[in-house]
């Protein structure tokens, strides 16, 4: 069965609703821990893989290292069933939760502290889920770690290099070309696309281990070189969705860069009744260095 990030979409659909009194720090949609401290020379961990997905290790309440996805596609970091059992992970007191587009809200645990190098995370709020069927083999990651959680800092995914780092600061300005302003309404971090003439804005996620993927208006309303090709489809929280491949007959622009891609995914794949959006995963993202400003919503690439 082929896949558009599910592990992003996984992790999407989920909405925290905190009492007045809580003391976590959460925003309209999006749980960040109650502090972050990071090192004044920022920190540089190893960039380890699973499918092109980026994963680092963590310790969780002094216990591991765990193997995590970083996720920019994800707005709530999860943490598989087990590992919760394992940590005996408790529910945060008066805090509610609920499935965004319905059905069962996922339980929600507080966790005390995460390192992430010299990088600690205090008071961090995880999502618990059964992972089995999406994190697989030897050595699987124990969970998904968002992206989200570093507000106030850069986090830097170095694919070339094959490193993660975290730095006080922000990303200044956007100039549509290698910088990006996503709006304050976008949980997600979105980039502007131009493909063949045609204008669009897609996720930019690094839990996908694919190229390109656009919703499937698209396979009528872009120049395509090939016939579309069914793949497979993929069950989310939205539902079941085809999945189609196809060559796109024109250039496909991210700002000033030209993207060469063989083909592109079409799907209409979505965590909850909003509309599919699509997304760029590792087969774009790894030719570049990636900066995230999730306070600012800003996005840098270099090449």
């Amino acid at each position: 069965m082929s896949q558009r990030s599910a592990l992003s979409i996984l992790a999407v659909a989920i909405g925290l609703s905190p009492p007045a009194n809580a003391q976590i720090h959460v925003g309209p949609r999006v749980p960040v821990p109650s502090s972050i401290g990071v090192p004044r020379d920022g920190v540089t961990v190893p960039m380890q893989d699973m499918g092109g997905r980026p994963v680092v290790e963590l310790k969780i309440n002094g216990k591991g290292p765990y193997r995590f996805v970083l996720d920019t596609g994800a707005v709530t970091t999860v943490v598989s069933e087990e590992l919760s059992r394992e940590l005996s992970l408790t529910a945060p007191a008066g805090m509610q939760v609920a499935a965004v587009g319905g059905g069962t809200p996922p339980a929600i645990v507080l966790i005390h502290d995460v390192r992430f190098g010299d990088a600690v995370l205090v008071d961090m709020i995880a999502a618990v889920m059964q992972l089995g069927g999406l994190l697989r083999g030897e050595n699987a990651p124990r969970g998904v770690l968002s992206a989200a959680n570093f507000p106030g800092y850069l986090l830097t995914f170095d694919y070339p290099g094959k490193r993660i780092s975290i730095k006080k600061g922000a990303i200044e300005s956007a100039d549509s070309r290698s910088t990006f302003q996503y709006k304050e309404d976008q949980v997600l971090p979105t980039i502007p696309l131009r493909i063949a003439g045609h204008d669009t804005e897609v996720h930019l996620d690094t839990g996908s281990g694919f190229g390109l993927t656009l919703p499937m208006k698209f396979l009528a309303e872009l120049p395509l070189a090939s016939q579309p090709k069914e793949t497979g489809t993929v069950r989310t929280g939205g539902g079941e969705f085809p999945v189609s491949i196809a060559r796109v007959n024109g250039t496909i622009e991210l700002g000033k860069y030209r993207l060469s891609l063989d083909d592109v995914r079409f799907s209409d794949a979505r965590p909850g009744p909003a509309p599919a959006v699509g997304n760029i995963g590792y087969g774009v993202l790894r030719d570049f260095v990636v900066t995230l400003d999730s306070k600012n919503q800003r996005i840098r690439l270099d090449q």
